[in-house]
């Protein structure tokens, strides 16, 4: 039920809301496509609730509720651009980079989340049996269904054809992935040592080849 809450009030406040001058375009197909995407990257990940955050506050540091927040924002935001200021405007290599976007972005954060399974939850967490993991798309880098969000999150942008949406976007969700993986390596480093250190020197972040 929390997941399904969750994913409502998303979608409420990324699309609905933002759409409530122009309702005629919610049934868009562009929106119709990011309403989708939006179902897929919720309903495939844990749910999340206050009390977790509350619970979790001391190692996560409410980073879990930052990037909430900017995601919003950055769902949000490129959809206000594209209906009051220019719903007309299509170009089929936009859309077409948009979907490729979009779909690789929640293939490799679905892909991310089942290879961690139990391990992968919305706060910053170290279970009693928690081990590294280092198959799948953690061999590419360290963060991948960070780099699947991002990924489709820039894809939305660029369906919509939303350009200042999609400046502010990546450097929203470029800010609160920072703040998440420090927080979330500094919990990692202190629980595998070493073993987490050497995964720094070989894997990049998020980004392969550059961050």
């Amino acid at each position: 039920m929390g997941k399904i809450i969750n994913t409502m009030a998303f979608i409420t406040l990324a699309y609905l809301l933002p759409l409530a001058g122009r309702p005629a375009l919610i049934v868009h197909y562009k929106i119709v496509i990011l309403l989708g995407a939006a179902l897929a990257v919720f309903l495939t990940q844990p749910g999340f609730n206050f009390k977790e955050a509350r619970n979790e506050q001391e190692r996560d540091r409410n980073s879990v509720l930052i990037i909430l927040l900017l995601s919003l924002f950055s769902a949000a935001i490129p959809v206000m651009e594209w209906a009051y200021w220019h719903p007309g405007r299509h170009s089929a290599v936009a859309v077409g980079a948009g979907l490729a976007l979009i779909l690789s972005g929640v293939t490799i954060r679905v892909w991310a989340i089942r290879t961690l399974g139990a391990f992968f939850t919305a706060t910053v967490q170290i279970m009693g049996e928690h081990r590294l993991v280092r198959k799948g798309p953690y061999r590419l880098v360290r963060h991948p269904s960070y780099l699947g969000a991002f990924m489709a999150t820039l894809g939305c942008a660029i369906l919509l054809q939303s350009w200042l949406g999609l400046f502010l976007a990546a450097a929203m969700m470029l800010l609160a992935y920072s703040i998440r993986i420090k927080v979330e390596e500094e919990a990692l480093v202190k629980a595998f040592g070493e073993q987490y250190v050497a995964f720094q020197q070989e894997a990049k972040k998020m980004i392969p080849f550059v961050w």
